[in-house]
């Protein structure tokens, strides 16, 4: 799992966020925690998910690349709709993989 370094982090997650980020490295589970990640599935252009089942065998090998990690499911849903603002504002909704990625993959 790759944290993008122009990830998204909630305004209540921003004061442990270096003790979040840790517990995600060492594959710690994260009680009410969402990763807004880019498409595993090539099937949307955002997903989100809860950060638990990210750690499931289901998911282990995929290259999981999160771009939002928000405090509960509705404030993944508000970061994942001002994440496309932005983006689209911006006119980088093609870029979106290169912005959060630093190359296109």
């Amino acid at each position: 799992m790759i944290i993008s370094k122009n990830a998204y982090i909630s305004e209540i997650l921003r004061r442990r966020e270096k003790q979040i980020i840790k517990r995600i490295q060492r594959q710690k589970s994260i009680p009410f925690l969402y990763c807004v990640t880019l498409p595993l599935w090539k099937s949307a252009f955002l997903e989100i998910y809860e950060y638990d089942e990210l750690l499931s065998d289901f998911y282990q090998g995929e290259n999981i690349v999160v771009v939002g990690l928000a405090a509960g499911r509705e404030d993944a849903l508000v970061m994942t709709k001002r994440i496309v603002q932005d983006l689209a504002g911006a006119d980088r909704m093609k870029e979106a993989v290169e912005y959060f990625c630093g190359e296109e993959s």
